[in-house]
């Protein structure tokens, strides 16, 4: 799976190991997140490294869009999956109903952490390229990917030297339940609606339907650098 040979085997023990609420899995738990942070680091850095290598003329937007869509949640799932990570997984570590959780993704991060913490950078960086990015990553269906709407509509914003905001029109329900709706204006002209549970996703919901609305589609051309587009500023 990592095309490592281990030096320590009970650090990538800790990288699969079971979780739970006993005291006798709390020191079991610490080493399983200590090494998920330290994955998340070292991904992190690995992958800006290979797309900077990959992509000598793309901009600094460009490739941290690229690190984005490579390294989230429902990407590091998928690629956990046909790594065949979840087989090594106990069933209370797979996750819930219909399999929708980021379990496979995070212990694909703490994996990478074992290999770090046991063989070190170089051994991890053929890990992370060869065996999971070469092997189990389409890059071109990646950058045709769109992971952000909101991403996607402040690019054709910036293009179109046109000015957006996005004011709350709705806010109902309890602490804990509440319920977010904001218009999309771009240049003073309601364009769109959209709600959710954080202002968060009732933005991206918005910018999602002005994307539909207004034609929108990314075309896999890399954005060049330039400033990004100015909210307006409140009177």
């Amino acid at each position: 799976m990592t095309g490592v040979t281990p030096k320590d085997p009970w650090v990538y023990l800790n990288a699969f190991r079971r979780k739970g609420n006993s005291k006798s899995q709390h020191q079991a738990n610490l080493s399983y997140e200590r090494l998920e942070y330290l994955g998340d680091a070292v991904l992190g850095v690995l992958l800006a490294e290979y797309l900077f290598d990959k992509y000598p003329k793309g901009d600094e937007g460009y490739l941290t869009s690229m690190r984005s869509k490579v390294v989230s949640r429902k990407a590091l799932n998928r690629i956990a999956e046909k790594m065949g990570i979840s087989k090594w997984m106990s069933n209370s570590r797979r996750g819930g109903r219909g399999g929708h959780t980021s379990v496979p993704g995070n212990t694909l991060e703490a994996l990478v952490g074992a290999v770090y913490a046991d063989r070190g950078w170089k051994a991890t960086r053929t890990f992370v390229f060869k065996h999971m990015i070469e092997k189990h990553v389409n890059i071109n269906s990646v950058e045709r990917e769109i992971v952000s709407y909101k991403s996607l509509l402040i690019e054709w914003v910036q293009k179109n030297k046109k000015r957006f905001d996005f004011v709350l029109q709705d806010e109902e329900g309890s602490q804990h339940r509440k319920r977010f709706v904001f218009k999309l204006l771009i240049d003073d002209k309601a364009v769109s609606e959209g709600s959710g549970p954080s202002k968060k996703t009732a933005e991206e919901a918005a910018s999602k339907a002005a994307c539909y609305e207004l034609n929108i589609h990314r075309r896999g051309n890399k954005p060049s650098r330039s400033r990004r587009p100015q909210r307006k500023r409140p009177s």
